[in-house]
């Protein structure tokens, strides 16, 4: 008999969503995936203060103000803002007052809610998977940060480090780095540096049994468009709609022409949705709309030497 096919439910760049977590998790049996691979950027990226004073709380949320006058309203705005990514703290103003004088208090805070939450999503998703055989593989992205590492195994959840990963029928080859970005984050680094961590793609001997999960998608492959921006970050403009360039990677394009893996799976680009072949590899970016609460995602059926089905999906 031949080797059976394998299910793989692949998403990246939740950014802190509850929701968006707690759908992958389910979408295991949802979509009767055999394992499930989050390609990085697990980790959100903006700090909501909550401040109480005179009895009352206050929160300053994308422009708006919010007044809540009971700990019930103080939870419900938590959790919705816990859905489309960032970390609510409860505290006073002089603490408010310190954050806005010291921008590394701000990252040493958000870090700890962080962790927080990556602890809690492990052991829900350890809880939710147990006894089910589907297993989950978690990445790092350039969002992430190395601390993150230890929270990530427990039971059927699994940290998937950069570099090799027997998943079976499989080898994944992972990388949770990105080429330079405007933002300067905790997992970048130059074109040269990206070439040199992927040579240890080929220790893995059978293309044809190799699944990349590389965080930053290949250069000018279609799913890397990106707003172009301007040194202040502004995006820039061509016939009043966004100018959209590649921002991907040359040396994870390399790679792939040079390997040819079976399956190469990227996240980064949000905007970049789609699947595309390179060469004899099939290249996919599930994007992300993480702060609608919405779980973008590719269903993917494999078998050594084939993908038999990708199938972009929303949840």
């Amino acid at each position: 008999m031949g080797e059976s096919a394998v299910r793989i439910f692949f998403v990246s760049d939740i950014h802190g969503s509850q929701t968006c977590f707690r759908k992958l998790v389910n979408a295991g049996k949802f979509y009767g995936a055999d394992v499930l691979i989050m390609g990085g950027d697990l980790a959100g990226k903006e700090l909501v203060p909550v401040v109480a004073s005179g009895g009352t709380w206050t929160a300053r949320f994308r422009g708006a103000n919010f007044s809540m006058q009971t700990l019930t309203e103080v939870a419900e705005f938590e959790r919705r803002i816990a859905t489309m990514g960032p970390y609510t703290l409860r505290t006073d103003p002089d603490f408010v007052a310190a954050l806005r004088a010291d921008q590394e208090l701000v990252e040493q805070t958000l870090r700890t809610l962080i962790l927080e939450r990556t602890q809690a999503w492990i052991s829900l998703a350890a809880d939710r998977l147990a006894g089910t055989g589907i297993r989950l593989l978690i990445g790092l992205g350039n969002d992430d940060f190395d601390e993150m590492i230890p929270y990530l195994t427990l039971g059927p959840v699994s940290y998937a480090p950069d570099g090799l990963l027997d998943i079976g029928d499989f080898t994944l080859v992972s990388l949770g780095w990105s080429n330079i970005t405007p933002w300067r984050t905790n997992r970048e680094c130059t074109e040269d540096a990206l070439a040199e961590k992927l040579t240890v793609v080929h220790e893995s001997a059978d293309p044809s049994r190799t699944i990349f999960n590389i965080h930053v998608p290949p250069y000018d492959c279609g799913l890397d468009l990106a707003p172009r921006l301007d040194d202040s970050l502004r995006i820039q403009l061509v016939g009043g709609q966004p100018d959209m360039i590649p921002v991907g990677s040359a040396a994870v394009g390399a790679s792939i022409s040079a390997y040819q893996p079976l399956l190469s799976l990227h996240g980064h680009i949000h905007e970049g949705r789609g699947s595309t072949r390179q060469g004899r590899t099939v290249v996919v970016n599930p994007g992300s709309e993480y702060e609608q609460a919405t779980l973008l995602g590719a269903l993917i059926e494999v078998k050594p030497g084939k993908v038999r089905n990708c199938q972009l999906v929303t949840g």
